[in-house]
């Protein structure tokens, strides 16, 4: 076999060869249905949750919540009582790494009271993984239209290891309510995407394919 025809055809083997990553999903919650206990988010379409979301509250969720003069929610978004322990539970069925983060609102009480949010991630065994308390405040909102309807936070929280679930805990002693959304992550093979040097080799593979029926 001659050299050019062994470069060609392992070139366009290698566009087969491509090893996909799980890129990060951003869940909006747009398709939530008031009402119900539960809500699951299937990113790559394989007909399996990767990231559920469900309450114990019989009334189930609400969609609604503080309004547009907000920094960190843009309704529709996850709407629950702050009352249960934990008030919202998220399980990865695939298992999520690296970080995750959402926006979330509180109802305050009489004259702003402060308020908080507990976030904690765990493993498949319930071993802690990572663990963070949010204070709930208003912010400026942009364009400036004085101060957010109520109080809010935003939550960023890096783990180590492959987290089976998280819990949401909001401090119920100045709020009744919590809303949350746009929750981001990495929910094990949800949004896989090709690594860059992937890409290039199978580019490379493609110029190698053309290269040999021009041959």
């Amino acid at each position: 076999m001659k050299l050019k025809t062994l470069i060609v055809s392992a070139a366009g083997c290698a566009c087969f060869a491509i090893a996909p990553t799980a890129g990060a999903a951003l869940i909006t919650f747009d398709t939530l249905v008031s009402g119900v206990t539960s809500y699951g988010y299937d990113g790559d379409g394989d007909g399996i949750h990767d990231a559920v979301f469900s309450t114990t509250d019989l009334s189930g969720f609400n969609t609604f919540g503080p309004g547009p003069n907000m920094l960190y929610i843009s309704e529709p978004g996850i709407e629950g009582t702050t009352l249960l322990s934990p008030d919202l539970r998220v399980d990865f069925l695939k298992g999520a790494i690296g970080s995750l983060g959402f926006g979330f609102a509180m109802s305050a009480g009489v004259g702003g009271a402060p308020t908080s949010l507990t976030f904690s991630i765990y493993d498949a065994a319930n071993v802690l993984l990572a663990s963070s308390t949010v204070d709930a405040d208003y912010t400026i909102t942009v364009p400036p239209d004085g101060l957010s309807n109520f109080p809010e936070g935003l939550v960023s929280l890096a783990f180590a290891g492959t987290a089976s679930y998280a819990t949401l805990d909001f401090d119920p002693t100045n709020a009744s309510r919590y809303i949350i959304d746009n929750f981001t992550g990495t929910f094990g093979s949800t949004e896989r995407i090709p690594e860059p040097g992937s890409l290039a080799l199978a580019a490379l593979g493609l110029a190698a394919l053309g290269w040999r029926r021009r041959g």
